[in-house]
Order: C-alpha cells, then structure tokens, then sequence
C-alpha cells in the first residue's frame, strides 16, 4: 500500500469515528428506514389526517423512533399544512397555549409570558388565549392552508393539557378541521399495545381506537436490513459491512430499539477507529457491547469495614493488660 492509499484509509477510519459518521444523524429524515411497519404506517396516517381526522396518536417507547417519524410526516406534509411542531421536554397548559399563539396569533404572543408559562396561568388567562386561538383559526391562514400540530415530548400530558387539545381539533371554520393534532406519546418498555390503546379510548378523548399506532420493536431480518440500509446510505461499498452473525448480536443486545442499535453500531465504529482497523469487525461489536463492570454495594457495617484497625486496637490492648498484670504481681 503506497503513502497516498495509508493516507486515504487513516482519513476515512478517522471519518468513521468522528461525530458525523455511522449511526450518529439518529433524526436526519434522510436516513428514515421504511421496515418495520414504519412506511405503511405514514401513509396510513397521511390519509387519515386528508380524510379530516383530528387527532393521531403514536405510541412508542423511549428510542423506537417517534421523532424521526414525526420530522419525516412533517416534511411530507408541508405543502399541505401550516407545520407548528411541539417538541419540548416539559409540557403544561400554558407553555403549550403560549407556543401556539406564537405560530398562530403572533400579535397576541404577548399574552402569556415566559415565566408565566412555566410558573401557570390563570384559567381567564387560558380562556383569553383560546379567544384568540378559536378567532384565528376560523379566519385566513397563512397560504390558505390548514394547521397540523404535532406534539413530540416526552413528559406526560395533563388533564388539561388534552382538554387543550380537543378544544382545539373542535374548532371547524367549514366542513374542514382548521388544525388537526398527531401526538407521539411515550410508553413503558414492553408495555403491551392493548393495554395502552385501552388506557387512550378511557382518557376522556372523542377519537376512536383505530387513530392510535403502535410503533414495534424490529426483528432480527429488520434489524439485518436497518444495518444494511444505514451504511449503504452512508458508504455504498461498506452496505455488507455487518454480517449475519453481528446482526444477530446486535438484535440479541439491542432488543430491537433503534437508540440501541444506534449506539452499538456507533460504538463498534469507535473501538474500530482506536484500534486504527480498516472495517468494523465482530470483535470490535463485542467489546463495544461488553456491560458495564457492576459495582458491588457495600453493605456491611462499620466493624467488618475497618476490621483491620480494631483488630490492631484489640491486640494492643491485649498485650498492654498483660503487661499491667505482670507489673501488679511484681
């Protein structure tokens, strides 16, 4: 290998490594990978939302790909919608009522404050704002087109919260809903599907179950294809870089989440970059899936921790009662 070629190869291992390499652009809509139900389920839900319904939700746990399911609706659907994206990780009533007078009335932003969003309002103080939300739904929107929201955090949604919510998908200026809401909603790992959509039809909410998706854990074939997809987008002569029986490791650490697998992946790139190796290679995959050293808690009491001390403070004071002794009977 000449100078040139060791040259070229340093710089893609370093490329590899480095923070805009493989697995490492988790939300970059270009790299949206269709498998596990997930392209069915966007059309599915894209001819929901033109059929007029209001309200869609998207149940997944944390890393199953929620966000990057709703940057790619968002991208599909932005010549049909105004987009007003809610992605915050905290949600209240009034942070939520302030970001949409914001992106809707912008003249009345001003009605909520900053702290006020994060300290409360009043419930006059909501009423006002959804005056002014229900006034400027029902007139001209930008470009005369309808406003689809999309709430993507990870906090749990108030009572008031979904009230906020329905009120809004009820305001229908014509036979057309003027803002129609997806909501990705975060569930507990392996929790079962039926228990959430159950819990969903029981929160108060007017949409039936079928506008409630569930987005799975993949496959050992899906996750096969997800590595191929992902490196064959990002390095066509690397696509078969994972073998089968990576794959199958990677399935059997990961459980099928794509955060998972995006950290594996990335991981077994960076043991393979300090390594100064050309490819990634199972050995780098097993030492970056090895589990963290456990730290065993100490749960004995104080004398079994220094029982080395009271052990010498024992013996001294054994031999200094002898010699008291020996001296008394002197």
């Amino acid at each position: 290998m000449s100078i040139n070629e060791q040259s070229v190869s340093a710089e893609k291992r370093h490329y590899y490594s480095s923070s805009q390499g493989p697995f490492h652009n988790a939300n970059n809509i270009l790299m949206f990978f269709g498998g596990g139900e997930r392209a069915d389920m966007v059309e599915t839900m894209i001819r929901s939302l033109r059929l007029g319904d209001t309200l869609l939700t998207v149940c997944g746990e944390r890393g199953s790909g929620k966000t990057m399911m709703s940057l790619v609706l968002a991208d599909r659907l932005k010549h049909r919608y105004n987009i007003i994206r809610f992605d915050l990780p905290h949600v209240s009533t009034a942070l939520m009522l302030r970001h949409l007078l914001i992106e809707i009335c912008p003249q009345h932003a001003d009605l909520i404050t900053a702290d006020q969003a994060t300290d409360g309002v009043s419930r006059e103080l909501i009423n006002q704002g959804m005056s002014f939300l229900a006034s400027a739904l029902h007139g001209e929107t930008p470009g005369d087109k309808p406003y689809l929201l999309t709430i993507d955090t990870q906090a749990e949604l108030s009572v008031d919260c979904k009230q906020l919510i329905d009120d809004l998908v009820a305001t229908r200026p014509s036979t057309s809903p003027a803002i129609q809401v997806v909501l990705f909603k975060r569930t507990e790992i392996n929790e079962h599907p039926g228990k959430v959509n159950a819990s969903l039809a029981n929160d108060g909410s007017t949409n039936p179950a079928e506008d409630h998706y569930w987005l799975r854990r993949l496959t050992l074939a899906e996750i096969s294809e997800y590595l191929r997809h992902h490196m064959m987008l990002f390095d066509f002569n690397q696509r078969d870089v994972f073998t089968r029986e990576m794959a199958y490791f990677i399935a059997d650490r990961s459980e099928g989440v794509f955060r998972s697998i995006n950290t594996l992946a990335r991981n077994a790139f960076m043991v393979a970059s300090l390594e100064d190796a050309e490819h990634v290679s199972m050995s780098h995959l097993l030492a970056a899936g090895l589990p963290a050293p456990s730290t065993i808690e100490d749960t004995h009491g104080f004398l079994w921790r220094h029982r080395s001390t009271v052990v010498g403070l024992l013996g001294c004071g054994v031999l200094l009662g002898m010699a008291l002794a020996i001296a008394w009977l002197r």
